[in-house]
């Protein structure tokens, strides 16, 4: 039951995140990613991807905060390199295997597009991030269905 609930969610999340492709500020983005970082946290809680979920909480956080930054006007290469390195050690705290590279790379991405305050260059790194989570996300729940009918 929680499988399907998480699917259903991983589709929401999908969704959430191409609606924030057609915004047309970097506020926009924002808030459609934390959105979007959200529910992805809740699918991969349900399908048991902790790396995932661990990795969406903190680009949730991380939305959070560059859009406050932003509304103060401030910009700095510290926040970024900081988060990457938060993603980088929660990636290897939670590692669950070689898909979760792919989750810690996409949100690397993710967080480099977060402190772009040009709207479209922000789109291309998420649409560089977009596969690579899809990948270990995809891995991830075909792995959970082969085991299941074993």
């Amino acid at each position: 039951m929680f499988e399907v609930i998480g699917q259903l969610l991983g589709i929401a999340a999908v969704v959430f995140g191409f609606i924030s492709y057609q915004m047309k500020t970097s506020r926009g983005i924002l808030i459609f990613q934390l959105t979007t970082a959200l529910i992805f946290s809740a699918h991969y809680f349900l399908i048991g991807a902790l790396t995932a979920m661990a990795l969406n909480l903190l680009g949730a956080i991380s939305c959070v905060f560059y859009f406050f930054r932003d509304k103060r006007g401030g910009k700095s290469i510290i926040e970024p390199i900081v988060f990457i390195a938060l993603i980088i050690v929660a990636s290897i705290l939670t590692w669950e295997g070689w898909y979760s590279a792919f989750i810690m790379s996409g949100l690397v991405v993710n967080s480099i597009s977060l402190v772009l305050s040009n709207a479209q260059k922000t789109r291309l790194c998420m649409f560089l991030k977009s596969p690579l989570c899809w990948t270990s996300s995809i891995y991830k729940s075909l792995k959970s269905v082969v085991v299941s009918y074993h």
